[in-house]
């Protein structure tokens, strides 16, 4: 029994002592691991930034919400490229649009790729360009149909006939009821959008497929922006279960992944009903499927839904943004509206509207748009970029997979080109204006829609749309401080809702037609 007991209590100790060794290797070849990339990292010269944590690296710097201020304020210590980390994953910060010129335009070939955006991609399952991979044929497929539906400028006057009749609407809406001048700018853009997608006439906000998109992008918008949440950084959260404490982002992911497939299965199977029924209006879904002999493959037809997620967001979530910032504008700058009505006075005159074939000769109504890009660009952050290989810049060495933020609310806010970016001043923007000595300032519209080969493919038909809107609005509407219950004048603040896209918090202005002439006006839209 005493031997069998030796023995038994030998064997043990062997087994606990191989666990002990074990254990040890284990640690040997981590600790080994961590000190030869510290030490592969030590002889690499990367640019200037924060000192960060072993483990944490800089994530606990950057701030939940607005972390594009934060970067901006980096760039004000360390320089306008900035390089950090978030967790183990190398990050770098670009300030300035020098230097987004040099290497995600002029090195696209090398700067196009997308880190891993785990929650937009994986967990929302979001069928959007931004997260299919540059170098793959699906994404020279998905990109070419946007180009072909709305990248080039002859391709758009296809649709002015849907703009030039959703602008009358918006205008009478505005008439009607200004106090709702956002569900009526909302309304104006989902027209024009899902008309151009599905070829379907929308007339309210109550129709279904304007409640479908609604619900995925609002809900893709609260998930984060791409590239900056926590799961993007440490995938393996996406594991865990989803009825753990903390995992509310886990249950909302799985939520929004339903609306999103809502939506884009609802719009497809519309279009083929309508093909199968004979009544299909011309449109990009109908474009699209007719190189495919109106039967493409699951995976292609997996693709074409995609299409409207990235239509509908181009061209609604952030132009909506858009529109709502210039009406805050204005509002606050009486001056900026007054010298853009007397250009439209000059120019158009009193009985006609401001089109398209108008805009050349209206440089301050340009003008005017470009400073609502810069004063609050809907992108501050774009989505993130991911060099593909070693690269080196301006001395420094930029490491392959290095996650690469264009930070476009610090280029709007370079006092070398902006002087006073805080200021509303669209006369910043007309080339007649006095400059400083050797300024050279970029227009805004391009840079907020993103860079190189990434750039977004509906950039005209958004930017079109936009300015015909503020173009009218301008022609017919005094756009004042709402008055409170005392009699005063009620200045809204510049307070905006965090979130993927920037969007000015709920405001009270008033919309009223500003002469006899624009009632008449108003009063001849037929909306027939």
């Amino acid at each position: 029994m005493t031997s069998h007991l030796s023995k038994n209590i030998a064997a043990v100790s062997n087994e606990t002592r191989w666990d002990i060794i074990s254990v040890v290797i284990i640690l040997v070849c981590i600790t080994s691991l961590i000190a030869g990339r510290t030490l592969q990292e030590a002889r690499r010269k990367f640019p200037p930034g924060p000192r960060g944590l072993p483990l944490l690296g800089n994530a606990h710097q950057l701030p939940v919400t607005f972390p594009e201020r934060a970067l901006l304020q980096w760039g004000k210590i360390y320089g306008d490229i900035v390089f950090f980390k978030v967790f183990q994953s190398p990050a770098i910060v670009l300030n300035s649009i020098d230097a987004v010129r040099d290497l995600l335009d002029k090195r696209g070939s090398i700067y196009s790729a997308r880190p891993r955006l785990v929650m937009l991609s994986e967990m929302l399952q979001a069928p959007t360009l931004p997260g299919i991979p540059f170098e793959s044929e699906r994404f020279r497929k998905h990109r070419r149909w946007l180009n072909d539906a709305v990248g080039g400028r002859a391709t758009l006057r296809r649709y002015q006939h849907i703009q030039r009749r959703e602008i009358d609407r918006l205008l009478l809406n505005l008439s009607r009821q200004p106090e709702k001048f956002d569900d009526h700018i909302h309304l104006f853009l989902a027209a024009i959008m899902l008309e151009i997608t599905y070829g379907r006439r929308v007339q309210s906000l109550d129709d279904e497929l304007v409640r479908l998109a609604e619900r995925a992008m609002d809900g893709t918008n609260e998930a984060g922006r791409p590239g900056a949440v926590p799961v993007d950084f440490l995938p393996f959260l996406q594991h865990i279960p989803s009825w753990m404490p903390g995992a509310e982002f886990k249950r909302h992911a799985m939520l929004v992944r339903g609306h999103i497939r809502a939506w884009v299965d609802t719009g497809y199977d519309m279009v083929m009903s309508a093909i199968a029924a004979g009544t299909s209006e011309p449109c990009i879904f109908t474009s699209v499927l007719a190189e495919h002999g109106g039967k493409p493959t699951p995976a292609d037809a997996a693709q074409i839904k995609g299409l409207a997620f990235d239509v509908y967001a181009a061209g609604v979530e952030t132009s909506r943004s858009t529109l709502n910032v210039f009406l805050l504008a204005i509002t606050r700058n009486e001056y900026a509206l007054r010298r853009a009505q007397e250009e439209i006075d000059a120019v158009v005159g009193h009985d006609r509207l401001p089109d398209f074939a108008d805009r050349d000769s209206l440089p301050y109504t340009n003008a005017l748009l470009e400073e609502v890009y810069r004063w609050n660009p809907v992108l501050p952050m774009a989505i993130p970029h991911c060099v593909t290989v070693d690269d080196h810049y301006r001395g420094y060495d930029i490491p392959a997979g290095c996650m690469i933020i264009p930070n476009v609310w610090a280029m709007t806010r370079d006092t070398r080109h902006y002087p006073e970016p805080e200021e509303f001043r669209p006369e910043r923007h007309l080339r007649s204006e006095p400059k400083l000595p050797g300024d050279k300032a970029p227009l805004p519209s391009s840079f907020v829609f993103g860079f190189g080969r990434r750039i977004c493919a509906g950039q005209n038909l958004a930017d079109a749309s936009m300015w015909l809107a503020i173009a009218n609005i301008v022609a017919l509407f005094d756009v004042r401080k709402a008055i409170d219950d005392a009699g005063n004048e009620v200045t809204p603040p510049v307070k905006l809702l965090p979130g993927f896209t920037s969007q000015p918090a709920p405001f009270l202005c008033k919309i009223v037609p500003r002469s006899d002439k624009a009632v008449a006006m108003l009063a001849s839209l037929d909306m027939s």
